[in-house]
Formats: structure tokens, sequence, C-alpha cells
């Protein structure tokens, strides 16, 4: 493979933080700045960031169908106008939620369909036809360290000036992705079917066969394991949408300043590249479902010291159990559902799943809100996702224990 190949991954890891973490992080940051400056209730910022993740959820498969018709480029390109025709909106004519629901939830929902993960991933398995499990595992990395830069650099700018200049940020970012799609990213000359895809499964070593091969998705949804599975996907994104709604509005009303709060969503990220790879390390040393189970207790962890945060440490200490619960979880949850299902089942087993998980998480953070316009206070909400994570992570461990029984049960009948 040429070398030059590995350098065009930076290209894709760009274009996957412009699209992804700057409107779920640095998003998070302007947001809760325009929260007080408006007197918006806690509700509706939960509601724009929910709508936001809605957006993107729903539109992939539309994504998917106009990144294989169009190509990659002209996608992308699509995608990024959205992005910067949101940020304008929002730095000049937004003042209020249902305003912010369209420009920011739903523009850059688009953005993020359109110009994100399908794409970026698409692009760099074509550059990659027998590396690509350590070339996602860079482009993640890649895309993780980037917006650590770029949620510092608005979380100053936002100090120094105000959130309305920050957007422009996100603005110049879109011109930027815009002109490295055009420098840098080629159409496949054949899309690759499902079929050829890499499963995240093969992040093991000598991976075990499948426990339930051959199911089908009315047999697969019915079994424990799979809602198991399901429901660590719903409380791990459940807690990152919390966090990007509400952890900035209650580390400020804990008294750090814009610059301290925002360095939260910037050390995350660090804290999410040590997730992606800690995850498929672990997976080979203690199997993946107990390597979810532990993405879920960082989860909690990382709760439990947001509660009590008392310092800048402390909030570093959070941000990066945080990434690391979210990193690993968003790998190990669809590692699961490819590991443990025939592979012929698992598109449709994961599309049934993302749905799921969208509709079960997205409520978390409008309700969280509601507490917090009614009580003045995050701190029960915070203490129920951390219970939320622990009590599936407990879940899973147990499930786990009666899959390996099973499976042992099963070879020793065939022996």
């Amino acid at each position: 493979m040429k070398n030059r190949n590995w350098s065009l991954v930076i290209g894709f890891s760009i274009l996957m933080c412009i699209s992804m973490s700057l409107p779920i992080s640095g998003g998070s940051v302007i947001l809760t700045a325009m929260f007080k400056s408006f007197n918006w209730d806690a509700a509706s910022l939960g509601l724009i960031v929910v709508t936001n993740m809605a957006t993107s959820a729903f539109l992939l498969p539309f994504a998917a169908k106009a990144a294989e018709k169009f190509g990659i480029r002209a996608s992308m390109i699509f995608g990024f106008l959205w992005m910067g025709a949101g940020a304008f909106a929002l730095s000049n004519f937004v003042s209020r939620p249902e305003q912010a629901i369209v420009a920011f939830g739903v523009a850059m929902g688009v953005t993020s369909a359109f110009s994100g993960v399908v794409q970026c991933q698409l692009g760099v398995a074509a550059l990659f036809p027998k590396q690509r499990t350590q070339a996602f595992s860079a482009l993640y990395a890649g895309t993780c360290l980037l917006a650590f830069g770029f949620i510092t650099a608005i979380s100053y700018l936002i100090a120094l000036t105000s959130w309305r200049e920050a957007w422009y940020v996100f603005i110049g970012s879109a011109a930027v992705g815009i002109v490295v799609v055009y420098l840098f990213v080629r159409d496949p000359k054949k899309m690759e079917g499902p079929e050829d895809l890499p499963f995240p499964g093969d992040l093991e070593e000598h991976p075990t066969p499948a426990v339930y091969a051959g199911k089908t998705l009315g047999q697969a949804v019915r079994m424990p394991l799979y809602w198991a599975t399901v429901m660590s996907m719903i409380s791990v994104t459940a807690s990152m949408i919390f966090l990007d709604a509400h952890a900035q509005v209650y580390l400020r009303a804990h008294g750090f300043s814009v610059p301290e709060a925002a360095t939260s969503m910037s050390v995350m990220q660090i804290g999410m590249v040590l997730g992606n790879f800690g995850l498929g390390l672990l997976a080979r040393l203690i199997e993946l479902r107990r390597a979810m189970a532990l993405a879920l207790v960082a989860y909690g962890v990382a709760f439990g010291l947001l509660a009590n945060v008392a310092g800048i440490l402390s909030v570093a200490a959070f941000a990066i159990f945080a990434g690391v619960g979210f990193g690993a979880g968003q790998v190990g949850s669809m590692a699961l559902l490819s590991h443990y299902w025939d592979h012929k089942i698992f598109p449709m087993l994961t599309a049934t799943s993302l749905i799921v998980q969208t509709i079960g998480s997205g409520a978390v953070p409008i309700l969280a809100g509601v507490y917090y316009d009614k009580h003045g206070s995050l701190l029960p909400p915070i203490y129920a996702m951390m219970a939320l994570n622990l009590s599936i992570a407990m879940a899973i461990l147990l499930l786990a224990g009666r899959a390996a029984a099973r499976r042992e049960s099963a070879a020793a009948a065939v022996a």
C-alpha cells in the first residue's frame, strides 16, 4: 500500500472533524453561550441538540444512497454548504430556540449525514482494502485530536469577542471542508457492497465464532443479549447528548469560566482517542462483552466526577473518563452486533438498533432540561445517568457469562 494513502487519511480526518466533532462539541460550547445571552430554557437547549442527532441519524440512509449515486465528493460538498448557511443564520439572525432548532439542529444534522462518517469511511475503505481496521483507527484518532484544537480555539474566541463571532469558525471550516474535498477526495471507481465492508468484530485478533450465527432478524430481536446491546447503545448516546446539552451549563453554574468549561469538551476528544484504541486492545485480552461493560463503567465514573467537580483538574478527569466511555462504547456496541449475530442480518440489525437508539436517547436531555428549569439543579439527572451506565454494564457482564457458558456447552456437546 502506498504511503500516500496514509497521508490521505489526514484529509478525511479533517473532513470528519468538521462535519461530526465540530457541530457536536464545538456547537455545544457556542449554544451554551447563546442560552445564557437569550435566557433560553434548558429544555429547549436539549431539544436543539436532540434535533441535530435525530436529523443526522434519519438522513444517513439517504446520504449513503447519495454517495453511491452522485459520488462522495458531491455528497460532502452538499453537506458543507448546509453548515455554512446554518452558521451564518445562527450568527446573524437567530434569537429564539425554534430558529436554532432549524439553523443548528436541522442544518448541522444535514452536514453530519452527508459529509460525515458514511462518506469518510467509504473513502478510507476504498484506500485500504486490506488494512481497514488500522485505517479506521487512525481516522477516528485524527478526528478527535483535530477537534481538541477546534474547540479550544472556539472557547477562547467566545471569551475574547462573543458567541456571534464564534459561528464564523463554522463558516470558515465549511469553506475549508469544500476545498479539502475538491483537492484530495476522489470517488472510488466502484462502491463496495455491504458484504465487502469490514466488521467491528475484526478488532479481535482471534475472533470467536458468532454465538448466534444464522439467526433471523426476528429471532435476534427476541434475545436478551441483543436488548442489552441496544440498551448500551442508548446509554452511550444518551450520555453524550446529555453532556453536549447540559455539561457546559452545569460547569458554568459552578463558577467555571467559558474557557475552563469548554476545556471539558476539548479534553474529551483525547479520551475518545484512548477509548477507540483501548476497546480494540481490551477486546483481545478480556473479550468484547467485558470490554464494552468497562466502557460503560468509565461513563459511570465520568458522571460521578461531574457531580463532584471542584477544580480544573477534576473537570479534566471527568472529560477523560467521558471520552473513553464514548470512544470505546460507540465502537463496542457496533462490534457486539456484528460479533454475535450472522453478518447477513448485520445491516438490518444495525439499522433497527440505530433507530431505537435515537428514539430512546433523544428524550434524556429534554427531560433533564425540564427538571433543571423546574428545580434549578442538574445533580439528580447526573446521578441518574451514572446509575444507568453502571446498571447496563452489570447486565452485559451477567449476560456475557451466560453466553460463554452456552458456547462451552455447545462445544462439549459437539465433542
